[in-house]
């Protein structure tokens, strides 16, 4: 794969989020599990950094912003294989493939892949934040797909950036809609004291993923099952 077609696909932004919304009944459980352990990781870490440093205080804190620049890019690192594996739930459950909490850290192989990939996002952004917040804007809405392009299909880093970006180009507009309005989500996931995230994020997972399907998947692709998923868990009929 080293182009993208032309737009063949009619992205309903409508059926999208039913599709998605269907989905996240279907894995909820899994994806909410995944969500916690990531938070568990992040709050941990966070615990530990300010230990080692003796943190007490904001002005503490602020006086370390090299530190706390290492720290961040570290734990970009360490998340990065988890973050693409609660990405990929979402993929799986589209595919009808059976999924687990195990399934987080499947790709965990791919770490060097995807921490170059995101510490190369992450780098853009910010360059973008510096110029105007549009640059930022655009950088994060075209680059969505990468971590699904390199542990789907494990592809290089500056290829899955690369097919990520031209095929956003081609929905462009749609996709700044899709984002508009899970930014407004947000926004009210925050009114309701975070509650509302419960549901929200597990959304954003599975609208996204079934968008990835749709726009990369290939066909036969339903029916393949990780070897590692056990049937103790969730299971989907095609």
């Amino acid at each position: 794969m080293n182009k993208v077609s032309s737009p063949n696909h009619n992205l309903d932004i409508k059926s999208l989020f039913e599709r998605g919304n269907a989905a996240t009944k279907q894995n909820f459980s899994v994806i909410l599990r995944c969500m916690f352990i990531l938070l568990f990781i992040g709050l941990a870490s966070l615990v530990g950094f300010l230990n080692i440093y003796n943190i007490e205080t904001v002005q503490q804190l602020e006086a370390l912003q090299t530190e706390t620049y290492f720290f961040n890019m570290l734990l970009t690192v360490c998340l990065s294989p988890l973050m693409a594996g609660i990405c990929m739930l979402a993929v799986k459950t589209e595919r009808k493939q059976p999924i687990n909490v195990m399934s987080l850290f499947m790709y965990v192989p791919l770490i060097l892949w995807l921490a170059t990939a995101e510490l190369i996002i992450s780098l853009l952004i910010q360059v973008g934040m510096t110029l105007f917040i549009l640059p930022a804007i655009y950088i994060f809405i075209t680059t969505v797909f990468t971590k699904f392009l390199i542990a789907d299909k494990q592809l290089r880093p500056f290829m899955a950036i690369k097919l990520s970006i031209q095929m956003s180009n081609q929905y462009l507009l749609q996709l700044t809609i899709l984002f508009a309005i899970f930014f407004v989500l947000f926004l009210l996931g925050m009114v309701t004291f975070g509650l509302a995230f419960i549901w929200i994020v597990p959304l954003y997972y599975n609208v996204t993923g079934i968008l990835y399907n749709d726009l990369f998947g290939v066909k036969g692709e339903a029916q393949q099952v990780d070897p590692i998923i056990n049937s103790e868990e969730t299971h989907f009929d095609a």
